[in-house]
C-alpha cells in the first residue's frame, strides 16, 4: 500500500486533524467544542478583517449553511448560518462560541427553534428570521419606553441638539467650543458632525449652523431632522484612521444610545468611560458630557414619574503619575524678563508682523496684559473706549462670565497702532469690521453681508502658526499660556502683594494666583536661595 504524500506536496495546505477536507482547496470544520476551540482561521491579509469557515455538516439537516466568523482584531469567534431567501442571499448570527458556556449543542437548539418558526416541512425558508428579530426587537424596545413613557437615551441626545445646548445651572447656551466638544462625544465620530458649523453670537453664547460636507459630497441639512434622517444610528461612522485613530464610536452609534435614560447608572457610565485607554483629560471631558446630558433630561421632564439618582455624581478619576499630555510640561514655567524682552521685539518687527497679522497682535497684547488667548481674541473695536483709556471685557466672553477691564497703558497703546498699520494698509478692507482681530481667510465676497461680518467666522481663532515661527527663530520652547504666567508671576512680584495683582489678571481668589499662576524660574530660584544663604553664614564662635 502506497503512503499518502499529498501533504507534502507544493501548494497543499496542511489540515488539522479536526478539520474534514473534502478538497485541497476548501476545508470544513468539524462541528465539535474541541475543534472550534482549538481552530484558528486564515486571515491572509491584514485587511481581511473577518473569515467564514463552513462546518462540516450533511445538507440534509437543518445546520445547513452554518458557518463560523472568527474576527482578525478580537480572535472572537460566532456561529452565523447563512440562508437564501426570495432570492437574496442572507445571514443572521446565531451567538458567541464560549467553551463550556455557548458551544454547538446550544447553537444547534437555537438553529433548530429557528428553523421551526421559519421553514416548511420540505426546510426551505418561508419567512425571514433577520426581519423577524429586527421587529420583535424593536417591539421590545417600544414596549419599555412606552410602559414607562421614558425615552431612550439616543431620544435625550436630539432634543438636547434641537434645544441648542442650554446651560445646566443658568440662563443662556454653552459657548461653540464647549458644544463642539461635547457633539463629539455625543454623535461624533461620524460624518454627521461635518455638517455642523459652531459659532458664538454676541452674547458669547453657542449657536449651531448647518453646512455642506465638500469632502464627501453630502448637501447641506436642513435642520436637525433632516441631519438624523441622512445619518441614523450606525450609518456614517468615521474608520479613515486619519480622522478616528482610536477607532472611537459616540453613545448615539453605540449599544448604549439605545438604553432607556432612567436606566443609566453610576457603573455604566464610568464602565463606558473606562472601556477604552483614554486620556485623564478625555475621561474629565466625557465625564462632563454625561453631567450635561442629565441635567438636560432632569430639566426638560425626560424621565418618569421617579427622578433616578444622578449618575455622574460620585465618578472620579486617579490622576496619573505621568501625564501623557505634551502641554504639561509647561504648566510650571514661566517666561524669563530677556526671553519676554526678545518676543517683544521679534512680534514688533515690521517683517514678522506683516507675515502674520493680526495673530503678532493677539499674541503681544496677552503678553503685556495676562489676559487668556479666547478672551482677546474675541475683543471688538466697539468695547474700547479710547476717551477713558479703557477696554471693557464683557461677561459674555470672559471665562468668569463677570465684566472685566484693560486699561490703555503705553505698551497696550502700540498694539493697537500697530493693528492699525495692517488696517491701514494691506488689509484695510477689514477696517470696517467690528473685530479688533480679524481673520485674514475672510471671503471678501460677503463683506456687504450684515450677519456675516459680524458672526464668529470674521475673528482670528489661531496662533499656532506666528507662534511656532516665533519660537523657531528665537530657538526657544513654551507655550502660549505661559503668557499669563509669566505676567502674573511679574505683577506679583512688583506689586508686592497677590491681592494687588490679582486686580489685573481677574483671579478671583489669592489662592489661584499663588498655587498655579505665580511660578519662579530656575534661576531666579538660585538667585533667592542666596539670598536667603547670607543669613544663616554665621562666623565660628568660639565656645571659649
Amino acid at each position: 500500500m502506497k503512503e499518502n504524500n499529498t501533504d507534502n506536496k507544493p501548494g497543499t495546505k496542511q489540515v488539522p486533524n479536526d478539520i474534514s477536507q473534502t478538497s485541497t482547496k476548501k476545508f470544513k470544520l468539524k462541528f465539535t467544542d474541541y475543534a472550534i476551540e482549538k481552530y484558528t482561521s486564515s486571515f491572509g491579509v491584514p485587511s481581511k478583517y473577518r473569515v467564514y469557515t463552513p462546518f462540516d455538516v450533511s445538507k440534509h439537516t437543518i445546520l445547513k449553511g452554518l458557518k463560523l466568523c472568527q474576527f482578525f482584531k478580537t480572535k472572537k469567534k460566532f456561529f452565523v448560518l447563512r440562508y437564501w431567501f426570495n432570492n437574496q442571499y442572507k445571514s443572521i448570527t446565531i451567538g458567541e462560541f464560549k467553551p463550556g458556556i455557548f458551544g454547538v449543542r446550544g447553537c444547534e437548539d437555537k438553529v433548530y427553534e429557528i428553523a421551526r418558526a421559519h421553514q416548511d416541512h420540505k426546510g426551505l425558508w418561508i419567512k425571514d428570521p433577520q426581519t423577524t428579530i429586527h421587529n420583535e426587537q424593536t417591539k421590545i424596545t417600544k414596549a419599555v419606553i412606552e410602559e414607562s413613557q421614558k425615552l431612550s437615551i439616543n431620544e435625550v441626545i436630539i432634543r438636547l441638539c434641537k434645544a441648542n445646548f442650554p446651560k445646566a445651572k443658568r440662563e443662556g447656551r454653552l459657548t461653540a467650543d464647549s458644544i463642539q466638544k461635547k457633539v463629539k462625544d455625543l454623535i461624533g465620530w461620524n460624518w454627521r458632525t461635518r455638517h455642523l458649523l459652531y459659532l458664538d453670537d454676541r452674547r458669547g453664547h453657542g449657536q449651531v449652523h448647518f453646512k455642506a460636507n465638500f469632502h464627501k459630497r453630502t448637501a447641506k441639512p436642513d435642520d436637525w431632522d433632516d441631519l438624523f434622517k441622512k445619518f441614523p444610528v450606525g450609518h456614517g461612522i468615521i474608520k479613515d484612521k486619519k480622522f478616528n485613530p482610536n477607532n472611537e464610536r459616540s453613545v448615539f452609534d453605540s449599544d448604549l444610545g439605545k438604553l432607556v435614560i432612567d436606566e443609566l447608572n453610576t457603573g455604566i457610565v464610568k464602565r463606558y468611560i473606562e472601556q477604552r485607554d483614554r486620556s485623564f483629560g478625555k475621561k474629565k471631558n466625557m465625564l462632563d458630557t454625561f453631567k450635561t446630558l442629565w441635567a438636560f433630561a432632569k430639566d426638560n421632564n425626560c424621565f418618569g414619574d421617579i427622578i433616578p439618582q444622578d449618575p455622574t455624581k460620585d465618578i472620579t478619576f486617579k490622576r496619573p503619575e505621568v501625564s501623557r499630555s505634551p502641554g504639561t510640561i509647561y504648566n510650571d514655567r514661566r517666561f524669563t524678563d530677556q526671553e519676554i524682552r526678545l518676543m517683544f521685539n521679534w512680534l514688533t518687527t515690521p517683517e514678522n508682523y506683516e507675515r502674520y497679522p493680526f495673530q503678532a497682535e493677539i499674541i503681544l497684547l496677552m503678553m503685556i496684559t495676562g489676559r487668556r488667548a479666547e478672551e482677546t481674541m474675541k475683543i471688538r473695536k466697539t468695547m474700547i473706549d479710547y476717551d477713558n483709556g479703557l477696554i471693557t471685557l464683557p461677561s459674555s466672553i470672559t471665562k468668569a462670565r463677570k465684566t472685566e477691564y484693560i486699561d490703555i497703558t503705553p505698551p497696550v497703546a502700540k498694539v493697537l497702532k500697530q493693528i492699525q498699520v495692517h488696517t491701514n494698509g494691506k488689509h484695510k478692507a477689514y477696517r470696517f469690521l467690528d473685530w479688533l482681530f480679524p481673520t485674514t481667510r475672510i471671503n471678501k465676497k460677503k463683506l456687504h453681508e450684515d450677519y456675516y461680518i459680524r458672526s464668529d467666522q470674521c475673528r482670528t481663532k489661531e496662533i499656532r502658526g506666528c507662534w511656532n515661527a516665533m519660537m523657531k527663530d528665537l530657538k526657544m520652547e513654551g507655550a502660549p499660556k505661559m503668557l499669563r504666567k509669566t505676567f502674573s508671576s511679574i505683577a506679583k512680584i512688583e506689586l508686592g502683594t497677590t491681592s494687588k495683582a490679582r486686580a489685573l489678571t481677574g483671579h478671583e481668589q489669592d489662592s489661584t494666583l499663588d498655587i498655579h499662576y505665580d511660578k519662579t524660574n530656575r534661576a531666579k530660584a538660585r538667585e533667592y536661595a542666596h539670598q536667603v544663604a547670607k543669613l544663616f553664614n554665621f562666623d565660628k564662635v568660639s565656645n571659649e
